[in-house]
């Protein structure tokens, strides 16, 4: 039994080097020590179907970088839409506790939809990239995860990577 589990722990080991890999590594991927484009690397989330979002996000956080008007628009969107759903939210708490004591519906009624308001507030505040410093930052977060999505998608034993690449 400690035979086969050893073997079975060497045949692992074995395949899981042998698999192509995706690297992601401060704004470049990379397979097998190559460097791909972006074009190959949006080839591979679609044939994987995986890391579609983040993908878009980290494209979307690089043009951020790259300009600073399309920074500060989408920054203003986020800022207003974050405080417009934040005081609603936090409205709806509030009035929600008061009347909970008297109608305890009421308090859900009012309190739960104001704490998915709050919720809404804090991803738009988190979409924020105050500098281009941090657009880089959000920028390697998300294809840092687009390389973990392709890396499970492959390990799973979906379409082979090098199939992309041609």
């Amino acid at each position: 039994m400690k035979l086969l589990t050893t073997i079975a722990a060497v045949l692992i080991s074995v395949s899981a080097y042998s698999q192509d890999y995706v690297e992601y590594s401060e704004g470049t991927f990379s397979q097998n020590g190559v460097q791909l484009s972006m074009e190959q690397i949006d080839g591979l989330t679609l044939l994987h179907k995986a890391g579609r979002g983040q993908f878009r996000r980290g494209n979307s956080f690089d043009r951020m970088h790259k300009n600073g008007n399309l920074r500060f628009t989408n920054n203003s969107v986020y800022f207003m839409g974050g405080v417009t759903t934040g005081l609603a939210g936090y409205t709806g708490v509030v009035i929600g506790a008061l009347i909970g004591v008297d109608f305890p519906g009421a308090a859900i009624a009012f309190g739960v939809p104001g704490a998915g308001l709050c919720t809404v507030s804090y991803k738009a505040f988190s979409s924020i990239a105050s500098s281009p410093e941090g657009c880089l930052r959000k920028r390697d977060k998300e294809f840092k995860k687009v390389a973990d999505k392709i890396n499970q998608a492959i390990s799973a034993g979906g379409p082979s990577a090098q199939s992309s690449n041609q």
